[in-house]
């Protein structure tokens, strides 16, 4: 049994990654719910593997806070609207001090890479591909993580993104089957990113960020960095 994550990404991964990626996903869509005891036993069985990949599966699980390891396997932890809005929270920090840190770079290249990847969700989008949407649009963000050149920045970014990625490729797959045209919204918003960058304005990026966040978190002001 697998939770949908995408075949695709699993490309290169080792399989104890490739089980954390599948039961990761599993357990930010609520399939597999609060208080399940997983054991090695029984996800080895289940993708068929030795208990060797999952117990690597299990130690990154318990990274991104998901699990708690116990004698007899691994407990699932709490992960509802709360860790949600926590994970968004932190996004919003990392992001907003990247763009403190691009006053005296050459941010035309920057924002001329980020038009890059939204035309790619725009393609995305004509192609009914959330998958493709959720890499092009984390790769939108990055443009500006990556251009800081701020080593422990991108470090705290890679360690959110895994659980942040599986909840994107939910959120783009149900937007994808029940509300495409809300992609229009969100290719505007995006925009309002790169002139934000462009322009170097902390007050249109202010904007952007209660564009695209507003529906997932509040008290954004509390996070920007005069």
């Amino acid at each position: 049994m697998t939770y949908g994550y995408p075949r695709k990404w699993l490309e290169g991964l080792t399989t104890g990654e490739s089980i954390a990626a599948e039961i990761r996903l599993g357990i930010v869509s609520g399939a597999i719910t609060t208080d399940t005891l997983l054991t090695e036993n029984q996800v080895a069985k289940q993708f068929n593997v030795s208990r060797s990949p999952v117990r690597d599966a299990f130690k990154l699980l318990q990274t991104d806070q998901l699990i708690h390891l116990e004698r007899m396997g691994a407990q699932v932890l709490p992960f509802g609207e709360q860790e949600k809005r926590e994970m968004y929270d932190l996004r919003l920090m990392l992001e907003s001090f990247a763009f403190s840190r691009l006053k005296d770079q050459d941010t035309q290249t920057i924002a001329k890479e980020m038009k890059k990847q939204l035309e790619m969700m725009k393609v995305s989008v004509q192609f009914e591909d959330a998958e493709a949407f959720t890499k092009h649009d984390f790769e939108f963000h990055e443009v500006m993580i990556f251009a800081s050149n701020h080593q422990y920045l991108k470090t705290f970014w890679n360690h959110l993104k895994p659980v942040m990625e599986s909840l994107i490729l939910l959120s783009m797959r149900h937007r994808m089957d029940t509300n495409k045209q809300d992609f229009e919204r969100i290719h505007r918003n995006h925009q309002v990113f790169i002139d934000a960058i462009e322009q170097y304005d902390s007050e249109k990026l202010r904007e952007a960020f209660h564009l695209n966040f507003d529906d997932v978190g509040k008290d954004i002001e509390g996070f920007w960095l005069r």
